[in-house]
């Protein structure tokens, strides 16, 4: 009786008004996850069996372009950051509405860069980019608007 009773308490909690989080995962490999959960971005790393956001800094990004909040006046931009660390970045990417960038890049193994274009251009309106990076323990990831007109 007491699990039922704790079931439904769950199953009204769930229906009821309470945050209305939007969170879409972009990216989820092994033990690191990257999502964009209300316009911003988080990576997620496995921890003694639990996923817990990354909020170390260690691994910092630089948003290149488009600049956040710029509109534009080529279509379809090119996306790029720039990425550091102390110690060696082992995995990188950038995405755009959701979409997985195919990228290109270069640099030492703690700082580089990565840019990468959508195949077509984009409907006028705000769009969202994701740029992700992280080392063999931590990792960041940062999301940018820009319109195009």
């Amino acid at each position: 009786m007491r699990r039922a009773a704790v079931l439904l308490s769950v199953a009204v909690l769930a229906g009821c008004g309470g945050s209305s989080s939007k969170v879409e995962t972009l990216y989820s490999g092994g033990e690191w996850a990257v999502d964009l959960n209300n316009g911003k971005a988080e990576v997620q790393h496995q921890v003694n069996g639990k996923w817990v956001v990354d909020r170390s800094g260690a691994v910092k990004i630089e948003i290149l372009g488009p600049k956040p909040g710029e509109t534009l006046t080529g279509n379809p931009p090119q996306v790029a950051i720039t990425m550091h660390s102390r110690t060696r970045l082992v995995e990188s990417a950038l995405w755009l509405d959701g979409n997985r960038l195919l990228e290109k890049g270069g640099g030492t193994p703690t700082n580089g860069t990565i840019y990468g274009a959508p195949a077509n251009a984009l409907d006028p309106g705000t769009h969202i980019a994701v740029g992700y990076a992280r080392t063999a323990t931590t990792g960041t990831a940062v999301a940018w608007t820009f319109r195009v007109p």
